[in-house]
């Protein structure tokens, strides 16, 4: 069912029904193309070696990491069925899904990447999940592995409120003390680039694991 004032589909047991939704075709958060600032930051910077890309949904983002010349991109989801729409489109380059879960990771995962790129995963989960996002990113690097992110800030508009996500919003502050302790900040901006009625709703940051 697709419960009033969200943008997700919720089973019977009130959580998030991910796979349900890919088989309804009931995902309004897949805009059909990789996040325009992913896209913008790629074209000065470099992100290589191996990266992981949780909540991957249909692979927009993972493609265009692997078409910039990444050594191996992973997108990783939940979902049965977004993992298999994704691995039937075309590679462009040296992308693989895997069907799995951030929060329990395959132990050849773990230490195993260059780069984590979050988009839409944080925004996803519940909000007191978020200590244990930072511990699954932490563990998924290796280290002084990084993460770059677009975080989206304030995805509330006036059917959408604070308590009724996901999406769940987030303030720099609050993501800033959560990295804090086991990744450093290295650059933060606010995206130029971004899908219709997000600009100056997100925050792009790269932290990079400390130990």
């Amino acid at each position: 069912m697709m419960e009033e004032g969200t943008n997700v589909r919720f089973g019977d047991d009130g959580e998030v029904d991910w796979d349900g939704a890919y088989v309804a075709g009931e995902i309004p958060w897949d805009k059909g193309e990789a996040a325009p600032p992913l896209v913008a930051h790629l074209e000065g910077n470099e992100v290589g070696g191996r990266v992981l890309v949780p909540g991957c949904g249909l692979g927009h983002d993972v493609r265009v990491l692997a078409g910039q010349g990444a050594a191996e991109v992973v997108g990783l989801d939940v979902s049965a069925t977004a993992v298999k729409m994704a691995d039937a489109v075309g590679k462009s380059g040296t992308e693989r899904y895997v069907l799995g879960d951030l929060f329990d990771l395959e132990e050849g995962m773990r230490g195993y990447f260059d780069w984590v790129f979050e988009h839409t995963c944080f925004c996803a989960i519940d909000p007191s999940m978020r200590n244990a996002y930072v511990e699954a990113v932490h563990e998924a690097l290796k280290p002084g592995g990084k993460i770059l992110g677009v975080f989206f800030l304030d995805p509330y508009d006036e059917e959408h409120q604070p308590g009724q996500g996901p999406p769940h919003g987030a303030t720099v502050e609050e993501i800033e003390g959560l990295f804090g302790e086991r990744f450093e900040l290295l650059e933060s901006w606010v995206p130029g680039a971004a899908y219709e009625g997000r600009a100056g709703l997100e925050w792009g940051a790269v932290f990079r694991r400390k130990n």
